[in-house]
C-alpha cells in the first residue's frame, strides 16, 4: 500500500474515530440535559416560533396542573390570562423580527382547576444559520404565592390605612357617598369587580337598595337605587342576613340556591356576603363579587372590618344629625331642656341654648352662676326638694311637678318639668333629664277659667231655678188648659151620684112610709082584714119590690161613681206632684197609665187609644217629669188628629241598658221645615191661644235631664211619632245634676 494510502486510511480511521467520539459525547450531553429538564424544580419549556408547546417538563406540567402530553402542540394563548395576552404578543413579535433574543416578564396562567397562576417567565430563542427563530427556550418560575404575600402584606397596609382614613370620610361626605367610597376601596383590596352596601328596615322583612360602587353602576348593574327588596324574595347573597354569618359562593353559576338578584343585577361568578350586626340586630349587607379567583379569609376579613367601620360612621351621623335636628327643634320651641347632675343644688350638666328666652345663657347655668336651685321659687324651693327626695325613694324613673322659676330679670314664671331619672347599677340616681314648659300662660288662663266656673255655676244656679219656674209654668198652664176636662169628667160621676141620692132620698121616703104603716098594723093586730088589705095597697102603691131592688143598684152605681172621683184626683195628685225633685224607682206603665186618665178628655172624642206595652223594668227617674213629658205627647197627638185617628203608645226594652216610649198618631204631621225647630222654645204651629209654644221645649229638657234623647219621625199626612229613649239607670251625676 503506498504511503499516501495509508495516511488518508489513517485519516479516515482518525475522523472516524474523532466522530465516534463527538457522537457519544453528544448523546451524553443530551442524557444528561434531559435529567436535568425533567428534574428541574422551575418549569422549562420549549417552543415553537408558532407559540405552541414543543417540550414540557414535569415541574411544568404539575404548575398549570395538565398532564404532558395535553401541553405538547398546544398554543401558549389557551392558557395565558386574556389581559396578558397583548403584552406577551409584543414582545415575542420582537423576537421573531431580531430586535431582541431574549424576554422575561410576569404574567398569568390559567389552571386546569380554574384557578389563576402568577409566574415569572424568560423566553431565549435559539436561531438557525439563517437568522430565523429555531425555537424559543422557556424557564416559569411560579411567584403567585410569594407576589400574594407581598400583595397582601401591601393591602393590609392600605386596609388599616383605610380603616383609618373612613371616620374622616365621614366627616364630610354623606350616608350613601361614604358608602360608594369603603365599598371601591373594598373592590381595590379585594380585587373584585363588584362591590353594593345595602340596609335592613327596622322590621326585618324589606332590605333597602342603598349604594353601589361607580364600576359596578357603570359597567355591571342597573338595579334602582331608592327601591327596597323583600327579604324573603332574596337569594344566597341575603343568606348572610337570614343566617347572621358571612356567605362565599365561589362557583356562583353552578350553585342550586342561587337566585332572587335584584331586577337589571349583572351575572355572578363569584360572590361574598358579610351581615353587620348592632346588638344581635342585622342592620347592613355588605357584598363583593366577581373576583378573578376564589375568595379567601382574607377577602372575608376585609369587607368584614370595612363593612363594620362603615356603619359604625353611618349611626353616628345619624346620631349626630337627629341630636342636630332636635337640637334644632328644642332651640326654635318654648321648651328647655335640663340635665343636672344628682347632688347638692342640682348642678347642671347640659341646658339647651334656648334658656336664654329666660335671660340665662348655657355658660352661666354650667357654671353654677347662678345654680338651678337658686333661680327655683323661694316658695316652692322646699316642696320640690322634698319631692325629689320621695320620688327618688320610691323607684320612679318618671315624674311630673309643677312650679315657679325666677328669670335673671326676677320676672315669676310657671313650669312643668316632665323629668326622667337614670339610675346607676346600684339603682342610686345618677342625673336627670328634664324638659321644662313656661305655663304661665295656662297657669293664668286657670285662674280665669276657675273665676269664670265659679261665675258660671251661680248663673247655672239661676237659669235652674228659671227653668224649674218656667217647667212650673208650663205644668201649671198645661193643668189650667186640662182643668175644664177635668172638671167635666168628675161632673159626670158627681152628676148620676146626686141624681141617684135624690132618688134614694124619695125611695127611703117611701121606705119609712111604709115601715110607719106596718108599725101601725103591728100596733093593731086585732082589726079587721080590711087592714092588711090596705097594707098591701100601699106596697103595691110605693112599688116597694121595685124600690127594693133599685136601692141597692143606685148606692153600688153611686159607690162607683165616687171611686171614678177618687181614681181621678188620685191620678191628679200623681201627675201634678209639682215641686217633687226625688229620684226614684217608678212604673213608667204607671205614669203613662195615669197620665191618660188626666189627658182623657181631651182624646176622647175623636181618638182611639192604642197600648202595645214591652215588658219594661223599673227605671231611675223623676217621675212627676216624665209625666210631664207625656202628657205633653198625648196631648200634641191629639190636637194632630182633626177628625178620628188612633194614638198608639208603644214601649220595649231595647237593650240591657234603656228603654224607648213611642207616641205614634195618625194626624196630619210635622211640615219638614218645622222639624229642626220644634224643640225651640215659643215656636209652634198651633193657632194664636192653642199653645205656649213650651211643652216640647220642656219635654226636651227633661229627657236631658234623665240622659235621654227625644227622636222624631213625622211624614206630612201621615202622621208623627215621638220616641222617648231613656237609660234605666241614669249616670251617677244625673240625680246631682237635678239636686244642685
Amino acid at each position: 500500500m503506498p504511503q499516501a494510502d495509508a495516511i488518508l486510511v489513517l485519516t479516515c480511521v482518525a475522523v472516524l474515530a474523532f466522530g465516534a467520539r463527538i457522537a457519544w459525547r453528544l448523546r451524553q450531553e443530551r442524557s444528561r440535559f434531559r435529567a436535568i429538564f425533567d428534574s428541574a424544580p422551575v418549569g422549562m419549556a420549549q417552543s415553537s416560533a408558532q407559540q405552541r408547546w414543543i417540550e414540557v417538563n414535569p415541574a411544568l406540567a404539575r404548575m398549570l396542573g395538565y398532564p404532558r402530553e395535553q401541553l405538547i402542540g398546544r398554543a401558549w394563548n389557551e392558557l395565558t390570562h386574556p389581559d396578558d395576552r397583548r403584552v406577551n404578543q409584543a414582545l415575542f413579535d420582537a423576537v421573531l423580527r431580531g430586535e431582541r433574543d431574549e424576554y422575561t416578564l410576569e404574567k398569568r396562567f390559567w389552571r386546569a382547576d380554574g384557578n389563576i397562576l402568577l409566574v415569572s417567565l424568560t423566553a431565549r430563542a435559539v436561531r438557525k444559520p439563517g437568522g430565523d427563530v429555531d425555537y424559543l427556550a422557556v424557564v416559569i418560575q411560579d411567584i403567585t404565592q410569594q407576589t400574594q404575600t407581598e400583595k397582601q402584606f401591601a393591602r393590609q397596609v392600605d386596609r388599616s390605612a383605610l380603616l383609618l382614613e373612613l371616620p374622616h370620610q365621614g366627616e364630610h361626605i354623606d350616608e350613601k357617598g361614604l358608602m360608594q367610597y369603603a365599598l371601591e376601596r373594598a373592590e381595590h383590596l379585594t380585587d373584585s369587580r363588584i362591590g353594593f352596601m345595602h340596609l335592613i328596615d327596622d322590621d326585618a322583612r324589606d332590605i333597602e337598595l342603598v349604594a353601589w360602587s361607580r364600576n359596578t353602576l357603570e359597567k355591571y348593574c342597573q338595579a334602582s337605587a331608592a327601591s327596597h327588596y323583600l327579604l324573603a324574595e332574596a337569594g344566597i347573597w341575603a343568606n348572610a342576613v337570614r343566617e347572621q354569618r358571612p356567605i362565599v359562593v365561589n362557583d356562583y353559576p353552578h350553585e342550586p340556591t342561587a337566585h332572587g338578584l335584584p331586577e337589571g343585577h349583572s351575572p355572578l361568578s363569584r360572590l361574598l356576603c358579610v351581615p353587620v350586626l348592632d346588638n344581635g340586630v342585622v342592620r347592613m349587607v355588605a357584598g363583593l363579587g366577581n373576583k378573578d379567583d376564589a375568595y379567601n379569609g382574607y377577602d372575608v376579613e376585609t369587607l368584614q372590618l370595612i363593612a363594620n367601620e362603615t356603619w359604625r360612621i353611618v349611626r353616628r351621623q345619624r346620631a349626630d344629625n337627629a341630636l342636630r335636628l332636635a337640637m334644632q327643634v328644642v332651640n326654635a320651641s318654648p321648651v328647655v331642656c335640663f340635665r343636672w347632675l344628682a347632688g347638692n343644688g342640682w348642678p347642671v350638666a347640659f341646658v339647651s341654648d334656648n334658656v336664654r328666652q329666660w335671660g340665662y345663657t348655657p355658660a352661666q347655668l354650667l357654671a353654677g352662676a347662678p345654680g338651678f336651685a337658686s333661680i327655683v321659687h323661694p316658695d316652692d324651693l322646699q316642696r320640690i326638694a322634698d319631692e325629689v327626695l320621695q320620688q327618688t325613694a320610691e323607684g320612679k324613673d318618671e315624674v311630673e311637678r309643677e312650679y315657679r322659676l325666677l328669670t335673671a330679670e326676677n320676672r315669676v314664671i310657671w313650669v312643668v318639668d316632665r323629668t326622667k331619672i337614670t339610675r346607676d347599677g346600684l339603682g342610686l340616681p345618677m342625673y336627670f333629664d328634664g324638659v321644662l314648659t313656661d305655663i304661665s300662660d295656662r297657669k293664668k288662663q286657670q285662674l280665669q277659667l276657675a273665676d269664670t266656673l265659679d261665675e258660671q255655676r251661680q248663673l247655672n244656679r239661676r237659669l235652674e231655678e228659671a227653668n224649674n219656674q218656667l217647667l212650673q209654668s208650663e205644668k201649671m198652664a198645661s193643668i189650667g188648659q186640662l182643668a175644664a176636662g177635668i172638671a167635666h169628667e168628675l161632673n159626670n160621676p158627681i152628676g148620676f151620684v146626686h141624681s141617684n141620692l135624690g132618688t134614694l132620698d124619695s125611695y127611703l121616703h117611701d121606705l119609712m112610709a111604709l115601715i110607719d104603716a106596718y108599725q101601725a098594723a103591728v100596733d093593731a093586730q086585732g082589726e079587721a082584714f080590711s087592714q092588711r088589705t090596705s097594707l098591701a095597697q100601699m106596697r103595691e102603691e110605693r112599688d116597694f119590690e121595685f124600690v127594693r131592688d133599685d136601692i141597692f143598684k143606685l148606692l153600688a152605681e153611686s159607690k162607683d161613681g165616687l171611686s171614678r172621683v177618687g181614681k181621678i184626683v188620685q191620678d191628679l195628685k200623681t201627675f201634678s206632684r209639682v215641686g217633687e225633685q226625688e229620684w226614684q224607682e217608678a212604673d213608667l206603665h204607671q205614669g203613662i197609665d195615669s197620665t191618660l186618665n188626666i189627658v182623657w178628655n181631651e182624646l176622647k172624642y175623636k181618638c182611639r187609644i192604642v197600648k202595645e206595652y214591652g215588658d219594661l223594668p223599673a227605671v231611675f227617674c223623676l217621675i212627676s217629669q216624665l209625666n210631664q213629658v207625656f202628657m205633653n205627647l198625648l196631648v200634641n197627638a191629639g190636637h194632630a188628629i182633626e177628625d178620628k185617628g188612633t194614638i198608639t203608645i208603644r214601649t220595649r226594652r231595647l237593650d240591657g241598658e234603656r228603654v224607648s216610649i213611642e207616641i205614634s198618631d195618625t194626624g196630619s204631621g210635622i211640615a219638614r221645615e218645622n222639624l229642626r225647630r220644634i224643640f225651640e222654645p215659643f215656636f209652634t204651629t198651633k193657632p194664636v191661644g192653642k199653645g205656649t209654644g213650651l211643652g216640647l221645649s220642656v219635654s226636651y229638657s227633661i229627657v236631658q235631664r234623665h240622659h235621654g234623647r227625644i227622636e222624631v219621625d213625622s211624614e206630612p199626612g201621615r202622621g208623627t211619632t215621638f220616641r222617648v229613649i231613656l237609660p234605666i239607670h241614669p249616670p251617677p251625676d244625673a240625680a246631682q245634676e237635678s239636686a244642685s
